[in-house]
């Protein structure tokens, strides 16, 4: 077999040798600023494609993106609508990639232009794939469910190729073949004429019964196809949001200013899950700039962002007489600024996805019940969770829902300890004369459930507002066990 391969390699390269394969369009360039049209193209997209499946629930995407010189040259050629729809290669790939490709021939820099012009296509491959369905179940007289008919590929002018699917796994299966089956059509075009396969053929492929069991049986999880963005993800709290958000099916952006906490909590997470749901994209939640910028890259590896935990944060114990106006500056810059960017960079995201999202933001107890000694974390805090509500007031009308998670007294573990806690800890364990576990049965023992509160606790509530099981927004939801004095009220 690898000797009838090599000999057709062989025989292609000869055929082909000095002739011309692409025949690019005089009015089409590539694109020279590529990267924030990357992200803006990717988000729009994958708002497009975002549909609702037979029980209502909006199904979301993951992308991947490619620039070889192949697709960059494909994508402002003469020819490229005649490749995009000239089908697969051979009649499985259609399972991956559906039979043709989307392409959008002009990158409009303006945002709602842009929409207009990918939604039409999406429309158009749409009805195409309805009229595709209709016929050959009529001409068989069989009675099939359709899957549904949006694209996985799309190819744009000056930019390459997007791929898209549930996971990241099978949004980088669709791309490897989609690349490849462009590259097949690029040489059998400069051989003679590329042949695409009947619809009949691809047809009965597609909706194969096996298939159409598989179907069936499909139970995606909770939040599959969902990307999601936790900061201060080095920390306990940062790590049991992650755990959860990826035994649910998320794609997961870790970051923290501390990288080497990251890669730990990232190791420790791929090790347990063994997929590559997860990211680190590190910057600094201090600086709008930093956060906007990692933001877009987000949105270039991954295609966008439906769920956003600000998460980091920093303490410092002092009374407000030995407060140093420095040391206040620097816990407000962390625990308040740092959600107010990390919220204002993922607002340009919903708007063009245009799908809604969710927005959790991990307050503290001591919003509610704020302790001695313990002002500049208390009050920087309480601004991010007033900041939060107004966040809810401002972008409900985009379908992003801002709500709060209060928790208390979160040690971590063996593996991954609580940065918070690594600050006030000692200092408790002093004023107490307690050893670590010792400040942990304190703690426990303090509120109502006499319960410890676990990272997993918190990321569970974190699953339970991104998977729109109810309908709310602006709410604050306690994990501590039961802090009477942190009542919400």
């Amino acid at each position: 077999m690898i000797n009838f391969v090599n000999r057709a390699e062989a025989f292609i390269t000869h055929k082909i040798e000095g002739k011309a394969h692409i025949t690019p369009r005089a009015d089409i360039q590539f694109v020279q600023e590529a990267e924030p049209a990357v992200a803006r193209f990717a988000r729009t997209m994958r708002g497009a494609c975002a549909h609702r499946d037979s029980d209502g629930r909006l199904r979301r995407f993951i992308v991947e993106f490619r620039s070889t010189q192949d697709l960059l040259e494909v994508s402002v050629s003469k020819t490229a609508q005649i490749l995009c729809d000239s089908g697969v290669l051979t009649p499985d790939h259609v399972i991956r990639t559906k039979n043709k490709i989307a392409y959008v021939d002009t990158l409009l820099e303006n945002n709602d232009d842009l929409r207009k012009r990918i939604n039409q296509v999406v429309e158009d491959f749409v009805k195409d794939y309805h009229r595709y369905f209709r016929e050959q179940v009529k001409a068989r007289g069989v009675d099939l469910q359709e899957l549904d008919p949006y694209p996985r590929i799309f190819i744009a002018a000056g930019l390459g190729m997007f791929a898209l699917g549930f996971s990241r796994k099978e949004a980088k299966v669709a791309a490897d073949i989609a690349e490849k089956t462009i590259c097949a059509k690029i040489q059998a075009n400069a051989m003679d004429q590329y042949l695409p396969i009947t619809e009949s053929h691809i047809f009965d492929m597609e909706y194969w019964p096996i298939q159409q069991k598989k179907l069936g049986q499909f139970s995606s999880l909770l939040l599959q196809g969902q990307i999601a963005l936790i900061t201060g993800a080095g920390g306990a709290i940062g790590y049991g949001i992650a755990d959860r958000l990826l035994a649910s099916g998320a794609a997961v952006v870790l970051s923290d200013i501390d990288e080497s906490r990251a890669k730990k909590v990232c190791s420790l997470l791929k090790e347990r899950y063994r997929n590559g749901e997860i990211e680190i994209i590190p910057f600094d939640v201090t600086d709008y700039q930093s956060a906007a910028s990692a933001v877009d890259e987000i949105s270039r590896q991954l295609g966008g962002i439906d769920i956003v935990v600000p998460n980091a944060g920093i303490a410092h114990v002092a009374k407000i007489e030995d407060l140093e106006p420095d040391k206040l500056d620097q816990v407000i810059a962390v625990n308040f600024k740092g959600t107010f960017n990390t919220i204002k960079a993922a607002i340009p995201v919903f708007k063009q996805q245009g799908t809604g999202g969710h927005i959790i933001v991990i307050s503290s107890k001591n919003v509610f019940d704020p302790g001695a000694a313990f002002g500049a974390y208390s009050a920087s805090k309480a601004g991010a969770h007033q900041i939060s509500k107004i966040a809810a007031l401002e972008l409900a009308e985009l379908g992003v829902r801002v709500n709060m998670i209060n928790p208390d007294a979160v040690f971590g573990d063996g593996e991954i300890s609580s940065t918070l806690w690594d600050i006030v800890g000692p200092d408790r364990m002093k004023s107490r004369g307690l050893d670590f576990e010792g400040l942990k049965e304190y703690y426990r023992n303090r509120n109502l459930l006499k319960a410890q509160v676990l990272a997993e606790h918190v990321g569970n509530v974190v699953v339970f507002f991104a998977s729109d099981q109810t309908p709310t927004t602006g709410a604050s939801f306690p994990v501590d066990g039961g802090i009477a004095s942190a009542f919400p009220r």
